[in-house]
């Protein structure tokens, strides 16, 4: 014998470096993972002095050097049956354990509550845990095993599924005395970039809004109290109050231009989407379109 000892490769090491490389930092690695930050740097440093050389460019965020690339590439069939066989060990009659899903709050309140006892009829043994945040949680990150977004994700290892498709109008109180002049009122903040804030941000151009809200079932609020009209989605305005449907041209927008639908997706990150209690939620989530 030669006295050299074959690499080896722990699993927990190689874990760690998954992670490092898809969320670009060994913070974000480390919560993802539920350890520490100093394991999370140890698995590195000792998963590098077996490659005998770095796996990263130390940049922020981190970007893989061309031999971390490679291990990358030759560790993703086994990470594909590591979920796998995860998959098939929690493949049960009887699904148990928690399932995260993250969404906007209206969502939350307006669609998920409400069909909550019919979902714990189908799956008792599974507890459902319901973010209503209207940032985007990262999926990949491990903040939620399942999204509700208004946006389907163009970037990372997700996987989208088109939900339903919510339409929108204009909507006023009963009531309230409609002419060009009428106040508008809109979205701000994190929602103020949306489709519909855009739209009617140009289709009452030159006319100042009267009130900007952070939060869409605020904005039914304050068009049913009659502060103005506003856009509003035809499945949540009728929940808000004794709303209708105003035609453009009687308050004042002169662009007729239809406002543009809006898809919802149901997203999942491809390293969690196998295991059957994740599985169990999409399956769910996707029947629940009414």
């Amino acid at each position: 014998m030669d006295g050299r000892q074959g690499t080896h490769m722990d699993w927990d090491h190689l874990r760690t470096f998954e992670a490092v490389a898809r969320l670009g930092s060994v913070t974000a690695a480390a919560k993802a993972l539920g350890v520490s930050q100093s394991t999370a740097s140890r698995h590195l440093a000792r998963l590098e002095e077996s490659a005998g050389s770095p796996l990263f460019v130390r940049s922020a965020p981190l970007g893989l050097t061309e031999r971390g690339a490679s291990v990358l590439a030759a560790m993703r069939p086994m990470l594909d049956a590591a979920l796998a066989a995860e998959a098939a060990l929690e493949d049960t009659p009887e699904l148990r354990g928690e399932v995260t899903i993250t969404s906007t709050s209206e969502l939350v309140r307006w669609e998920l509550v409400p069909r909550l006892a019919r979902f714990h009829v189908a799956y008792p043994n599974l507890r459902l845990r319901l973010l209503a945040d209207n940032r985007v949680a990262s999926l990949a990150a491990g903040d939620a095993d399942v999204a509700i977004r208004m946006v389907r994700p163009s970037r990372g290892e997700l996987i989208a599924r088109r939900w339903r498709t919510i339409t929108h109008g204009y909507f006023a109180a009963r009531g309230l005395e409609l002419h060009d002049a009428v106040p508008w009122l809109g979205l701000a903040g994190s929602l103020a970039e949306i489709p519909e804030q855009r739209h009617a941000a140009r289709a009452f151009a030159g006319r100042p809004p009267r009130l900007l809200v952070e939060d869409v079932e605020a904005l039914g609020l304050a068009v049913a109290a009659g502060l103005g009209v506003a856009i509003l989605a035809r499945e949540l305005a009728p929940r808000l109050g004794d709303l209708v449907e105003v035609a453009p041209r009687d308050i004042g927008v002169e662009d007729p231009a239809s406002i543009p639908a809006r898809d919802i997706w149901i997203v999942v990150h491809r390293s969690r989407q196998r295991l059957p209690r994740v599985r169990a939620v999409t399956r769910w989530l996707a029947g629940q379109t009414r």
